[in-house]
């Protein structure tokens, strides 16, 4: 396919660069340009979101084009940000036999690198009775994007980045303990991290609550 802007790797490079550009958003501390910006952003979302999934379903009436597309990393990462497609699956181990012995092999494709654990600070937050009931509070810490949420006397720490996307979902809203994701409808368990289908998970953060109500939550950062 052909590249009429810039490679696959600039393409990266560039979602990066936006990653980073959102990060130092949730630094923002004027809230109106905050919620200005967000609000931007969605229409932005909705008005790509709509022709893309319209041109993608049609797609299914050209199958060749189609597996063109999907195999094009850089289209694929688009359509896999906006929810279009699913992540590859997982291949399956190949069985071979050695000496009448079954053996499995797993595909290189499989075999990752060990990396070193990641640091973990515990941060006060204050009185967690300061917080209001089902209000979201966007908070960061070593550049790991969370929120924290109070539903009744329990408190809950969440990624603030819906999942397969770099969009924060602080934004949203809750609806009993479900987290329902401004941009594109996800709804995860605020106590576990899961999406409702199971398809899709956040990251949860520790929380404890002092005797004297002191609020702290655990961030593991690289």
């Amino acid at each position: 396919m052909k590249q009429a802007l810039f490679s696959n790797e600039e393409y990266e490079e560039a979602l990066g660069q936006l990653d980073q550009l959102m990060q130092d958003a949730e630094q923002l501390t004027d809230v109106d340009n905050k919620v200005l910006l967000y609000n931007i952003l969605q229409y932005f979302d909705s008005i790509h979101r709509e022709p893309l999934a319209r041109i993608y379903n049609a797609l299914a009436a050209y199958p060749k084009l189609k597996e063109q597309i999907d195999q094009d990393p850089t289209t694929s990462k688009m359509l896999s940000l906006y929810d279009l497609v699913s992540d590859e699956p997982v291949a399956e181990p190949v069985n071979e036999h050695q000496n009448g012995q079954e053996v499995a092999f797993i595909p290189e494709s499989q075999v990752g690198l060990l990396y070193p654990p990641k640091k973990k600070d515990w941060l006060e937050l204050g009185n967690y009775e300061a917080l209001e009931n089902k209000k979201l509070y966007p908070k960061n810490y070593e550049r790991v994007n969370f929120l924290v949420s109070r539903i009744g006397s329990d408190v809950y720490a969440i990624q603030n980045q819906c999942d397969g996307s770099f969009l924060p979902i602080d934004q949203g809203k809750l609806e009993d303990h479900l987290l329902i994701c401004p941009w594109h409808g996800c709804e995860y368990d605020i106590r576990t991290g899961e999406s409702t289908d199971k398809a899709k998970k956040l990251e949860i953060y520790p929380v404890e609550i002092e005797a004297d109500g002191l609020l702290k939550v655990e961030i593991a950062y690289d």
